[in-house]
């Protein structure tokens, strides 16, 4: 994950979901897979903010999270020096989704929640189809400002 999105955190594996995702409640038994979720952690340990998406197409929205870490007043963090730790070699699995594969992936999912969308007669519906086909177009924007950041060449760490 961190060789090929170039993330600038930390990030923890869960294979079977029972060391995390399970007891954060965010494990999709049916699907096999965690769940997204975002907790925002004070630091005297209180959970301050947390949002468990539906399934996993569903994404939490930026401004609830910033809101949240921003009412913490908390100074700004330099960001960190590259993560790798030691004697661990990357093994990606089968299902893992590459940066390219996202731009289509994402693509399809704003193009069909706007065609269904309109097909709906319940609200409701609509309203989640119009929510989804939002994500996607947020990611979508999002994605193109993180290719910007890093092009294309820089993928060969990948």
């Amino acid at each position: 994950m961190d060789r090929t999105w170039h993330l600038p955190f930390r990030w923890a594996s869960d294979p079977g979901g029972t060391r995390l995702a399970q007891p954060l409640d965010a494990w999709d038994t049916e699907a096999s897979i965690f769940r997204p979720v975002v907790i925002v952690v004070a630091p005297d340990g209180r959970e301050v903010f947390r949002e468990l998406s539906r399934d996993f197409t569903d994404r939490t929205d930026d401004e609830p999270v910033l809101t949240a870490i921003e009412a913490l007043g908390l100074p700004a963090l330099p960001e960190p020096a590259p993560w790798a730790p030691e004697g661990v070699v990357p093994h990606p699995s089968k299902r893992v989704f590459t940066p390219s594969s996202f731009i289509p992936y994402f693509r399809a999912i704003r193009f069909n929640t706007m065609a269904l969308s309109q097909r709906m007669v319940d609200e409701r519906d609509r309203d989640q189809l119009v929510t989804e086909q939002r994500m996607a177009e947020s990611f979508l924007a999002t994605f193109d400002e993180w290719r910007a950041e890093h092009p294309p060449g820089d993928q060969a760490r990948v």
